[in-house]
């Protein structure tokens, strides 16, 4: 009998560096804070250089169940000290995401792993990637650090105005949460949470910015799985959920086979 996904996933990496298998462990509940909701007992996954953990199986506003596909942490050297700055995953959806994989893998479209970080980044699911800040920035610090890598790949100048202005109308204090969820209709929606300190569900959310552009979206996730990633661990971690999702794909087909 096939063991079941989180079983599975037990036994995997997670995080920047390899994790035992308490990576993925069971949580009680949090205290609902404002958008967020408790959650039940869950696993989850831990970003280890950070220690910031994400539920391995997320709802938000929209789409189905999602699946978070690992964590790392983003890092900056200020006056030679190596400061962390944020712990960041990704979300996708977990069953359109495993049916497209396996699609372009019988396509024989995976040669190397960048042409997983290209199915993740044009599949016909909905994606998110979750920040959450372990030391305080302001709005405008978050923003030239994003515009940095966004700008050369930024065609509309409106919708990157509309995007700066937002957060730089924002103080993102430690354990602050910033979900960017970029949809299947093209458009970018965008959480900034209060303060949380432990896992918490979005189901029930409800966004506070929403952008019609692909190409705002598009660039987000480029910044982070392109040819040059400003976070290469987070990049290595995804693809790694990606084959991770394609293999519980595999086993699905393989048993609807026999």
């Amino acid at each position: 009998m096939q063991k079941s996904l989180a079983q599975r996933a037990g036994r995997q990496t997670f995080g920047a560096a390899r994790c035992p298998p308490a990576a993925l462990r069971s949580r009680p509940a949090a205290v609902s804070r404002g958008a967020c909701q408790p959650v039940r007992a869950s696993l989850t996954v831990k970003d280890a250089q950070s220690g910031v953990e994400y539920l391995l199986a997320q709802k938000f506003w929209q789409g189905e169940a999602y699946r978070c596909l690992g964590a790392a942490t983003r890092s900056k050297n200020i006056l030679f000290v190596n400061v962390k700055v944020y712990s960041i995953t990704a979300y996708v959806e977990a069953d359109r995401a495993a049916k497209e994989l396996g699609v372009r893998q019988r396509g024989g479209f995976f040669e190397s792993d960048n042409d997983y970080a290209s199915a993740l980044v044009d599949g016909a699911f909905n994606k998110v990637i979750q920040l959450h800040l372990v030391r305080d920035v302001t709005g405008e610090q978050f923003t030239e650090a994003i515009n940095k890598s966004l700008l050369p790949r930024m065609q509309l100048a409106a919708s990157l105005d509309k995007f700066n202005d937002y957060f730089n109308s924002k103080n993102l204090v430690n354990n602050t949460e910033v979900i960017l969820m970029w949809s299947v209709a093209g458009d970018l929606e965008v959480l900034v949470t209060p303060p949380v300190t432990a896992p918490q569900e979005y189901g029930t959310a409800t966004p506070e910015l929403r952008i019609s552009s692909a190409a705002l979206g598009r660039g987000l996730f480029e910044i982070f799985l392109g040819d040059s990633p400003v976070v290469p661990e987070a990049k290595t971690e995804w693809i790694k959920g990606a084959k991770q999702l394609l293999d519980s794909e595999n086993v699905k087909r393989s048993t609807r086979k026999a």
